[in-house]
């Protein structure tokens, strides 16, 4: 008989981190419970990442969608961001093989060198887009704009019930203005909330265009 209790242990104990850090931080988290591997496997179909591709994760969180890109994809290159120290490195020891950096995606311009990174192919995001300004979604996605290589994709979320709040029409319209076409996927029911992705094609500024 197999024994799953370490991986029960571990996906109990990174629920439990996802929570604390919400009671903790509520307006950095875009949830109170982790994505379920519904959703996490519908991110990662929607990214299409490819051999090669440069695969960066915004907003990791307790490693829902890093699991996945990594169970998949094992030969890329990922780097995930994550703002809150205590999970980045929940991360890192779940993940050695992937490059976690403690830090927002708008310190990716001062960082780039360091990290390697020049262009990026693909990115899978999981931040929180309905409970930020126009200011702080526009100086995310400035952030990394001037990375993505022609033919770049990003791929996020939001939950069927944010669709009537202005800051999600916000952020498809702020897409817009940085790629060519913006498409919605099918419902993720399975998830609590149900939820769907937003697949961003096309990067109007490409990285050496």
């Amino acid at each position: 008989m197999n024994d799953n209790s370490g991986r029960h242990r571990q996906g109990w104990g990174g629920t439990f981190q996802f929570l604390r850090h919400f009671a903790r931080r509520p307006s950095q988290m875009g949830a109170i419970a982790p994505s379920s591997r519904h959703l996490a496997r519908m991110m990662v179909d929607a990214a299409g990442v490819e051999p090669g591709h440069i695969v960066v994760e915004l907003g990791a969180g307790n490693g829902s969608f890093t699991r996945e890109l990594v169970a998949r994809h094992p030969e890329n290159r990922l780097t995930a961001f994550e703002v809150s120290p205590e999970m980045a490195e929940g991360l890192q020891r779940s993940f050695p093989g992937v490059q976690v950096v403690a830090a927002p995606i708008e310190d990716l311009p001062r960082m780039a060198a360091s990290l390697g990174i020049s262009k990026i192919d693909r990115i899978v995001s999981g931040l929180p887009w309905a409970l930020w300004t126009e200011e702080r979604q526009v100086g995310v996605m400035d952030a990394f704009t001037p990375f993505l290589a022609p033919g770049a994709r990003l791929v996020t979320f939001h939950y069927v019930h944010s669709r009537s709040l202005g800051r999600v029409a916000q952020t498809r319209r702020l897409l817009l203005e940085r790629f060519e076409r913006v498409c919605p996927s099918p419902t993720v029911w399975a998830n609590m909330p149900p939820a769907y992705v937003n697949i961003a094609d096309g990067p109007r500024r490409a990285a050496g265009a």
